[in-house]
């Protein structure tokens, strides 16, 4: 009987966690200074990897967070975004995205997408209304659609970009990162994100008032001077902070992974498109469109196939041929299955939930327009057809070839058991 090898998890950056992140938190924990701003002995670990994330970005100024999650909300607060406005957002995002738009009291309104499963230029020109006050492009699985088309369609209407790259670190499009499009660009560094220091974020931007506004909404409310006193005389910058700040145990584990993010990035996409130039030698399954798939972040297959009931074949067949994953893994995974990514499967967004008190923000007198707004299934058509036909595998970054040998055979011999050849 063969032997069915475990495969690693998806998890690309913790798989290179090593003694370089563990002698990093070290030092910080023997300055006893785990905080960012002061200690006994600080080592602004988190200053410094400010500065290199936005050196490696593209970007001027970047405001380390303690997650994704308070990354969206205080750019979209940055970006003065509340009551009375929408936000334009693809209906494919994962939960914290249209969250972030509700919790500050304004309406989340979801476009189709393309074969690139990001926003439809085409359908987001038919979403502008005169109250959208951002529109936020979400990378899913680090792969960059249209993104120049939507450059230009909201430049050409004054509508701020904010780039959601949680799953596109180290992702580009003709040698420009991922976060560097837009005028604000949020990033991730949970667990299962390409690079890792358990919980993290960050926010970046050109525009410094933006950053100062980023800055204030993130801490106290306030910005800090040269000498790090609180400046309470500019009224513009009298805000509401929200004290989500990144601390130097995390910054300094962030600050190692980022620079194994190049080759944590390339060794998923190198593997992905092995896989690709498999399922390409056979009818009646696509991979979606990667604009260039040299800046493909790698980490996420989407396998799009003629009908509901093919993609579901070739998910189990795939199992049956020796694909096992350790620990929980997902893959491969039908896209239905995939969870609170998919727009109708958010309860909270679907029956317009409250994000406090009893009222949801679509009943407050500013929102009074979007009442009647459906977030229902068959609101996105085309969406929700790849939804239906597309199976999800996820490539681990650690892959020995082992593991590769086990994945193609497995694909290989799915594909001829499903397909027939070009």
């Amino acid at each position: 009987m063969e032997q069915i090898i475990e495969l690693p998890q998806e998890w690309p950056g913790i798989h290179y966690i090593g003694e370089e992140e563990i002698n990093a938190v070290i030092q910080v924990l023997k300055a006893q200074s785990p905080f960012r701003y002061y200690g006994p002995k600080p080592r602004y670990e988190a200053r410094e990897f400010e500065k290199e994330f936005a050196q490696f970005i593209g970007m001027e100024y970047c405001v380390a967070v303690s997650n994704g999650t308070t990354a969206l909300q205080v750019a979209l607060s940055a970006l003065g975004v509340g009551p009375g406005d929408e936000v334009i957002m693809p209906g494919y995002f994962w939960v914290s995205t249209a969250g972030a738009v509700a919790r500050l009291g304004a309406i989340p309104v979801l476009t189709d997408v393309d074969d690139s499963m990001s926003i439809d230029p085409a359908d987001l020109e038919k979403k502008i209304s005169k109250r959208t006050k951002a529109v936020i492009v979400v990378h899913m699985g680090g792969v960059i659609g249209q993104i120049k088309k939507i450059v230009d369609i909201c430049k050409s209407q004054d509508i701020p970009i904010l780039e959601d790259c949680a799953q596109a670190a180290g992702a580009s499009q003709y040698g420009k990162m991922a976060g560097s499009f837009g005028n604000m660009s949020i990033f991730s560094f949970q667990i299962n994100k390409n690079m890792t220091c358990g919980e993290g974020g960050a926010v970046l931007t050109n525009d410094k008032r933006l950053y100062e506004r980023a800055f204030g909404i993130h801490d106290t409310g306030y910005i800090k001077d040269s000498e790090g006193n609180f400046v309470l005389d500019r009224p513009e910058l009298q805000l509401w902070g929200i004290g989500c700040r990144l601390s130097d145990l995390a910054a300094a584990m962030a600050r190692v992974q980022l620079k194994k993010l190049p080759e944590i990035v390339r060794r998923m996409r190198s593997f992905k498109h092995e896989l690709i130039d498999i399922i390409a030698k056979y009818e009646g399954v696509r991979h979606r469109t990667i604009a260039d798939p040299a800046g493909d972040s790698g980490g996420f297959l989407k396998m799009t196939f003629k009908d509901r009931d093919s993609a579901y074949r070739f998910k189990e067949l795939l199992l049956k041929s020796g694909i096992k994953v350790a620990n929980s893994g997902f893959y491969p995974i039908h896209m239905e299955e995939w969870g609170l990514h998919i727009y109708y499967n958010l309860p909270s967004l679907v029956n317009k939930r409250p994000s406090m008190g009893s009222r949801s923000v679509w009943e407050l007198t500013e929102n009074s327009f979007a009442r009647d707004y459906s977030y229902e299934k068959g609101s996105l058509l085309y969406l929700d057809s790849l939804i239906e036909r597309t199976v999800i595998f996820c490539v681990a970054s650690n892959l020995n070839d082992q593991h590769k040998d086990v994945i193609r055979k497995a694909f290989v011999t799915t594909c001829d058991q499903l397909l027939q050849k070009r």
